[in-house]
């Protein structure tokens, strides 16, 4: 697991090479490429365990680059997604499994704030809740035994997500 500061620079790098991937192809699709680049770095942000509070911290400024091009919300659902088949695929290893965990975690908190008002961030949620993920015995194992992380089942979190969002938001369901 890397410190802030190890992150960080893998984070700022790939800030950096989306804005170049921009500047280098105005007209040929580097908007594209750079929404790819930053979609890079919340991955990696997402795929490691929050233990030390660091998602948010790491997370702000790639929010604010994917924001410019209107695609945050899109892109966390694409992560999402991706990690539920992972988490899902018996074939994956026991550490893609385990990661795509973490990142669904991650987003989950990261957007339980933003949830309520945000409709976009709200179909996150429900999708989650929606995909009734059930955790393979391997992966809990693999978890418990190699760093003391207790497994968290995303749809459950993402179910009191939705539990405990005000009544307005409860009745539109």
């Amino acid at each position: 697991i890397r410190d802030y500061d190890e992150m960080n620079s893998q984070v700022q790098l790939r800030i950096h090479n989306a804005q170049k991937k921009l500047k280098a192809g105005e007209e040929s699709g580097g908007e594209r490429e750079a929404i790819e680049e930053l979609r890079d770095a919340l991955k990696l942000i997402f795929s490691r365990p929050n233990s030390d509070n660091m998602v948010s911290k790491l997370t702000l400024e790639v929010r604010r680059e994917l924001s410019a091009f209107s695609a945050f919300e899109d892109t966390l659902s694409g992560l999402v997604a991706e990690a539920q088949s992972t988490v899902k695929n018996e074939n994956a290893t026991v550490a893609q499994r385990s990661t795509a965990l973490f990142i669904l975690e991650n987003i989950l908190s990261e957007i339980r704030p933003e949830a309520d008002h945000n409709e976009d961030l709200l179909r996150i949620v429900k999708r989650v809740a929606d995909a009734k993920i059930k955790i393979a015995d391997d992966v809990i194992k693999d978890r418990k035994q190699r760093s003391m992380f207790k497994t968290n089942n995303p749809t459950e979190l993402a179910e009191e997500i939705l539990k405990n969002l005000p009544k307005k938001e409860q009745k539109k369901k």
